[in-house]
């Protein structure tokens, strides 16, 4: 079917599966939990799910990709990519080029967060309770403080605005 290949056809049966996967989830809840239409959601999404099957049977299947010719590896072959073929070549080696640097900044993060946790080790192994309790009564002095102040400075705005009418 050529109307499966389209997009408007990928977009339908895309569609229509997860409707009627949803509609097979909410039967089955309906069911387990004994509420009305169980049985009517439940058809209905199994109907839909039969439909999709069915028709998804006249689809032909994908062009196969052919892996091993840029990794030959993935045959146990040769590691090697023939010379003749340079455009292969230079791709495998600037995957292999970025992933190289992907292991190389992932090793970097790696020693900066080892880094970071050794220090936040260190300060937490300097503070004692007491003064994680200090700073906590300060903070909430200050928190205090700063309400306070806000409030005298909403009086001051509201002493300066012009009386609206």
């Amino acid at each position: 079917m050529k109307f499966l290949k389209s997009s408007a056809g990928r977009k339908f049966y895309n569609f229509a599966y997860c409707w009627g996967a949803c509609l097979v989830i909410l039967g089955a809840v309906f069911k387990i939990a004994h509420m009305p239409f169980d049985s009517i959601l439940l058809m209905v999404g199994l109907f839909t799910e039969v439909f999709i099957f069915f028709i998804s049977g006249f689809d032909t299947p994908d062009e196969t990709l052919h892996w091993e010719r840029i990794f030959p590896e993935l045959t146990g072959g040769d590691t090697k990519v023939n010379l003749d073929n340079s455009c292969l070549e230079k791709a495998r080696k600037q995957y292999l080029d970025s992933i190289k640097s992907l292991e190389t900044s992932i090793e970097s993060l790696n020693s900066i967060y080892r880094e970071q946790e050794q220090r936040m080790k260190a300060v937490t192994e300097t503070l004692a309770p007491s003064t994680i309790a200090e700073m906590k009564a300060e903070t909430e002095e200050m928190t205090r403080l700063l309400k306070a102040l806000n409030s005298k400075y909403k009086e001051m705005l509201d002493v300066m605005s012009p009386k609206q009418k």
